[in-house]
């Protein structure tokens, strides 16, 4: 039992740790402030917030749920895209971009979202 409440407490620390040195590598690899910096680093941080509670050794059921979160994160997904289209110039839209901006805290939460609805949906047992 003492194993178990150790994994618990320490997985998220460290799957914290090991996130904070893999976002210090891809700022030295990727150019800081681009639109896929922040898409890759929102998709990780969701996968790792996904992954602490089956780390830390806690099973959860949904029923019903797994193809909301399926929705869920491919709307973010359209989202997403959407943003990139506009980041590259290749779509514009003064409504939708006033619903969608394009700042880069705001792509990183989005992305987190759908990365944590993703990993989340797959590992719920439906």
């Amino acid at each position: 039992m003492l194993l178990r409440k150790l994994v618990a407490a320490l997985c998220p620390l460290l799957l914290c740790i090991v996130l904070c040195l893999l976002y210090r590598w891809l700022d030295g690899v990727l150019a800081a402030g681009l639109f896929g910096s922040f898409l890759l680093k929102g998709l990780l941080l969701g996968v790792a917030l996904a992954l602490i509670i089956p780390l830390a050794g806690l099973r959860c059921h949904a029923k019903g749920l797994q193809p909301w979160l399926y929705v869920g994160a491919a709307l973010l997904g359209v989202t997403l895209g959407y943003q990139y289209l506009e980041t590259i110039g290749a779509v514009h839209s003064q409504l939708l971009l006033s619903l969608f901006t394009l700042n880069g805290q705001v792509i990183l939460v989005e992305s987190a979202a759908a990365g944590f609805m993703t990993v989340t949906a797959l590992l719920v047992k439906g």
